[in-house]
């Protein structure tokens, strides 16, 4: 199970994520999380332990979840 942990003390990691997704879909990119976003995480100042929990919690979605989004999408 994941936690939501401060990085630093004082941003949640889904704060990270979300603001990561939301300036790529805002530039029209596709959202990767790979080298380009733990980068970026070790810019802003995010320990190694800090990087792979944040890394594990944005790629690590639930298979159900992700069918029903599909689906929700393809049918909107």
């Amino acid at each position: 199970m994941f936690e939501n942990k401060l990085a630093g003390g004082n941003v949640h990691y889904s704060r990270i994520i979300a603001s990561w997704t939301k300036v790529c879909t805002k530039e029209h990119m596709p959202v990767f999380f790979d080298r380009v976003f733990k980068g970026w995480l070790k810019d802003i100042g995010c320990s190694e332990e800090e990087i792979r929990d944040i890394y594990n919690m944005a790629t690590n979605g639930k298979l159900e979840l992700e069918t029903s989004a599909k689906l929700y999408l393809r049918n909107s």
